[in-house]
């Protein structure tokens, strides 16, 4: 039986070959097939880039040429800013991002260059990092250099943005007491998040609130974090709302002493007088 990561390459290979008449600048593999976490319900991710994107029906023809059903979503345009399709192949969602070169490398610089703390294209970059190459391998070896290399100012830029998006402690003191579960939730939520991007800033990791998934594995990789960071937020989740908030508060006061050492010039004013307005139950 075929492990489910090395099923999903032999796949991506398969397509990258059936898109070789078209010349793609670089194709990838990414996700949990690079990482060998696939399991049976994991798709194929792949991206293919061209100096100029090719017409659509070519690539419907290339993705039928590699045994796939006909596309059953897309979005996106092929006006050359690229576009998402995927469709079946051997009874596994196969999903292609399709885009230019230029687009792709103006992506990376959003990130790379001009510092944007919350985007998703956080994912573009930590793909890439993680990559493995279906063509153009130098072209993905280049684009590695440069994502594997994350800038100092980025982090920076992630950890005052996530922690300046102030947790509303003084309705939380008062919703708390109600019966407002689901919007207790909703903030939980939104607190794990902003904690979670400004340590990735704190460790030089990429975020993005899209999609986001395997937290444990996230939060191992990184050197510097609260202790027990992962159990501590996953019960805060699943606990009863006031203690949960209380222990989502007590995370906060961390990651802010956190990111006070490394960067001391970084003004938490805000946040500190925000955090300030919640007095958690005796216990």
């Amino acid at each position: 039986m075929n492990d489910p990561s090395d099923l999903r390459r032999r796949l991506a290979r398969r397509v990258a070959e059936a898109h070789a008449p078209l010349s793609p600048w670089l194709g990838l593999v990414s996700g949990s097939t690079v990482e060998d976490a696939a399991d049976a319900r994991s798709d194929v991710d792949m991206s293919l880039l061209f100096e100029t994107l090719p017409p659509e029906e070519a690539l419907r023809r290339a993705c039928a040429g590699a045994g796939g059903e006909p596309w059953h979503w897309q979005v996106g345009a092929f006006d050359g800013s690229g576009a998402v399709v995927a469709f079946r192949l051997e009874g596994i969602e196969t999903q292609i991002a399709y885009g230019s070169r230029a687009n792709f490398e103006a992506e990376l610089d959003q990130v790379l260059l001009r510092h944007d703390p919350d985007t998703p294209l956080h994912k573009l970059c930590e793909g890439v990092a993680k990559a493995e190459p279906l063509a153009g391998h130098a072209a993905l070896a280049a684009a590695q250099v440069r994502v594997r290399d994350f800038p100092e100012a980025l982090g920076r830029a992630m950890a005052a943005h996530w922690l300046g998006q102030l947790t509303p402690w003084r309705a939380i003191a008062q919703i708390v007491h109600r019966d407002a579960l689901v919007w207790s939730r909703e903030l939980q939520v939104q607190v794990a998040h902003r904690l979670l991007g400004a340590l990735a800033g704190l460790n030089g990791c990429y975020f993005t609130t899209f999609q986001f998934k395997r937290m444990g594995r996230f939060v191992d990789g990184m050197a510097c974090k609260p202790p027990a960071f992962t159990a501590r937020l996953e019960a805060a989740l699943m606990t009863p709302p006031d203690i949960g908030f209380a222990a989502l508060h007590t995370l906060e006061a961390e990651v802010t002493a956190l990111v006070a050492a490394r960067w001391p010039d970084l003004d938490l004013s805000a946040v500190r007088q925000r955090h300030a307005a919640f007095a958690p139950p005796p216990g």
